[in-house]
């Protein structure tokens, strides 16, 4: 009985301290973007944001989600029994997003697509470090996580944001769109070596992985593992930025640049989503009670997406009074963002039960809700894009990420066989539980 009260506290703690850090790391970079939305112009930022979205995307795509397999084999069988898969798949992938993404981008710029051929060369290279550096960094803190080192985690991606900060804080007083893509690429690098001395480094024993998983890791099973994860990996991303690379293609660079101001807002407002959804994943890929994973996943989903809600309406609230008095250039942003806010609340849902369902094992399972939500984006863009332009575009997005939160409740509650209301309303004991925990 001591056991689960106190995974259940150490799952508080490593929730609120994640979601501490990440809002702290959040403020840093919004005061960072307020103060280059006043200075720099939309064409640069819709540079750096090319740069963000293609390098995301190819690490996504082509990354096959093997961050997810080295959060669950770390999280069941160690990290002495996992490193030599780890080390093997990561090689491999490494060279095939290298050689992937700079195949698209050089058809893409012959084609005279995305308007890469307005860009220089130099821009398309560091897109394609971006995507390398972003895969080697996942993997590293994805090592962390499993290693349940969510202390050391925190202080890497602090480390990162106050960076980041410093960086938006020069770009600011100095604007350039070679010095913010090259410098985010440098930080990048810096703190791929951060985290792996924090995993080198280690107080107190080892933790021991139970009998029947004491055994090593075999490259076949970890990618096995991570395709299952990919394909909804993959769907979900293209979902969420699908709008980002439409209004790319069918816009102006500098219309991505203030559409992507309103998409940056979105991230912010899942800060607790993502946070409890990467302590619940390792949690409960360790736990062997059906009964407590399910029991987990429940109070951790509604307390999340209650408070999301919350937040989200007074990010809104905020938008519509700031952004038009210190930041003209980007009002455009806000009629998308009211728009988003909506899938931005429902899509919280799937953040912590996606996690939930990959730690037991069934990581396939999410591929469904991602395929509804990407189906609806591009129904909707056909409908909503000709008639609102940028607005149509957030519209869409909303509604996908709105389908795709509800398919995953569905999912879940025929997986684990629970009612539909319970991941709506709080029991009197999740209540009583998350009044203790907090206490403790």
């Amino acid at each position: 009985m001591r056991k689960k009260k106190r995974i259940r506290s150490d799952v508080v703690r490593d929730s609120v301290n994640t979601f501490g850090t990440n809002a702290i790391g959040a403020v840093l970079v919004l005061i960072a973007n307020f103060i280059t939305m006043q200075r720099v112009n939309p064409t640069i930022k819709g540079y750096y944001n090319a740069m963000q979205m293609w390098g995301g995307g190819f690490n996504t795509i082509f990354g096959l989600s093997i961050a997810s397999a080295v959060v669950y084999f770390v999280a069941r069988h160690t990290i002495g029994n996992a490193e030599r898969a780890v080390k093997r798949v990561t090689t491999r992938v490494f060279l095939l997003i290298a050689v992937a993404g700079t195949l698209i981008l050089i058809g893409t710029r012959a084609l005279s697509m995305f308007h890469f051929d307005e860009m220089p060369v130099d821009f398309l290279v560091a897109i394609v470090v971006y995507a390398l550096a972003s895969l080697v960094f996942s993997v590293c803190t994805c090592v962390l996580r499993g290693e349940n080192k969510f202390k050391s985690f925190n202080i890497v991606n602090l480390t990162q944001n106050i960076a980041n900060t410093l960086l938006y804080i020069y770009i600011a007083a100095r604007p350039s769109a070679v010095v913010w893509i090259w410098g985010t690429n440098a930080i990048s690098i810096g703190m791929i070596g951060f985290s792996l001395y924090c995993i080198r480094r280690w107080n107190g024993p080892r933790p021991k992985p139970a009998p029947e998983d004491d055994h090593p890791v075999g490259s076949r099973d970890f990618v096995k593992y991570s395709l299952k994860s990919h394909v909804s990996n993959m769907l979900a991303y293209v979902n969420i930025y699908f709008g980002n690379y439409l209004v790319q293609d069918r816009f102006a660079v500098a219309d991505l640049g203030v559409y992507s101001a309103a998409t940056v807002i979105l991230d912010k407002i899942w800060i607790l989503p993502n946070a409890v959804g990467q302590v619940v994943m390792s949690r409960i890929a360790a736990m062997t009670e059906r009964k407590d994973k399910v029991r987990l996943t429940l109070i951790s989903t509604k307390a999340v997406t209650y408070v999301t809600a919350v937040i989200a309406l007074l990010v809104l609230w905020a938008a519509k009074i700031f952004i038009p008095l210190l930041f003209p250039m980007y009002v455009g942003a806000i009629a998308p963002l009211r728009y988003l806010i909506v899938g931005a609340i429902v899509i919280s849902y799937a953040k912590v039960l996606g996690n939930s369902i990959a730690a037991y094992g069934r990581p396939e399972l999410n591929i469904l809700p991602t395929v509804v939500g990407i189906a609806s984006n591009i129904a909707a863009s056909f409908l909503f894009v000709p008639k609102m332009g940028v607005n149509g575009v957030a519209l869409a997005t909303s509604i996908s990420l709105s389908a795709q939160g509800v398919a995953c409740i569905a999912i879940f509650c025929r997986f684990s066989r629970t009612p539909f209301y319970r991941l709506l309303l709080p029991s009197r004991e999740e209540i009583a539980m998350a009044r203790t925990a907090f206490r403790k």
